[in-house]
């Protein structure tokens, strides 16, 4: 058998050995689902690539990973086709929906690369948008945070200006403390002990200057507090626009391209176009199924299946009379 004929069987899951025996209807059945299966595979290998490339974000050989992976669903997908023995209108059904959800998601794939400096241009317009609006939300933020360290400043301002009057007007404060001291007198022929208290006076720096120099070390880390905000307010569209343009995601893009589909006819033409072709693809197998009528290779696949049912019947048909 040839290559190409063992290459098809390899990749359908048709048994080599029983098609050997058939007729060249049947290899040229298997030619044609082969040729169909490597034009999805090609497609798909393709479209799992760029995925990965572009909104994942994996290295090379990631990325071949993921494009293996997604050939290995679209062969195991049109398996489900190409073995079936009896294919029925539901299997077609459920196939349609799935081809007309592998070419959205192909399509826009696709289309996503092919339309890459178009959504650029559209996601920097966007971008600038949602710059304009967090900017205005973040100096917002900024602002009432320097107005809280001001007005507590003013407080603490407020505050030293009041002490520093009294300080300067009394400098030093007198200050008292009390000691009892108890002695035994005697009084009446009685002893008797009584309490003797002394007070001393010392003359010490007014409290309220470390009070000052504590509000003065507050004041000065609030100017390093209102510093920092004052530079953050500076530079903070450039940060928020940096931010935004870091974060671009694949809803973004989508949503990019969904708006220029909707509002460009051209774009929006060949997108229809390019979902169309590749839906076509899709239902090339189940097409092909469906529409040709059954070969020698499937009709063989039948009655095997009807021998091993018979055998099978007999033999345990044998078993029964054997247990009566």
């Amino acid at each position: 058998m040839k290559w190409w004929l063992r290459f098809g069987c390899s990749l359908t899951g048709w048994n080599a050995n029983m098609l050997a025996q058939c007729s060249e209807a049947s290899k040229s059945q298997l030619s044609k689902y082969t040729s169909a299966l490597l034009i999805l595979m090609i497609v798909w290998s393709i479209t799992g690539f760029l995925f990965a490339q572009r909104y994942v974000g994996l290295p090379v050989w990631g990325c071949l990973l993921v494009s293996l992976v997604f050939v290995t669903i679209v062969v195991m997908i049109e398996r489900q086709i190409i073995l079936a023995i009896n294919p029925t209108k539901k299997l077609a059904l459920f196939r349609l929906f799935i081809a007309i959800i592998m070419a959205i998601v192909g399509s826009t794939v696709f289309d996503q690369t092919m339309f890459g400096k178009d959504i650029d241009k559209q996601l920097a317009d966007n971008i600038e948008i949602q710059t304009a609006s967090l900017t205005q939300k973040r100096v917002g933020v900024i602002d009432a945070k320097l107005n809280a360290l001001q007005n507590e400043k003013s407080v603490l301002d407020n505050e030293n200006a009041q002490m520093q009057k009294d300080v300067n007007s009394h400098p030093w404060v007198i200050q008292k403390s009390v000691t009892n001291s108890q002695q035994t007198v005697v009084v009446g022929g009685k002893m008797k002990t009584v309490n003797n208290p002394s007070v001393t006076t010392n003359q010490v720096a007014n409290p309220k200057i470390e009070t000052i120099k504590e509000n003065n070390e507050k004041i000065k880390l609030l100017n390093e507090q209102e510093k920092e905000w004052s530079q953050k307010k500076l530079t903070v569209e450039e940060d928020t626009r940096a931010e935004c343009k870091a974060n671009v995601g694949f809803l973004e893009e989508l949503e990019a391209m969904v708006s220029i589909i909707t509002n460009r006819w051209v774009a929006g033409a060949f997108y229809i176009i390019f979902f169309l072709l590749l839906m076509s693809l899709e239902l090339f197998v189940v097409t092909s199924k469906m529409g040709d009528k059954e070969c020698d290779y499937e009709m063989a696949i039948k009655g095997a299946q009807r021998v091993k049912v018979a055998q099978f019947a007999a033999a345990f048909g044998k078993v029964n009379d054997f247990k009566v």
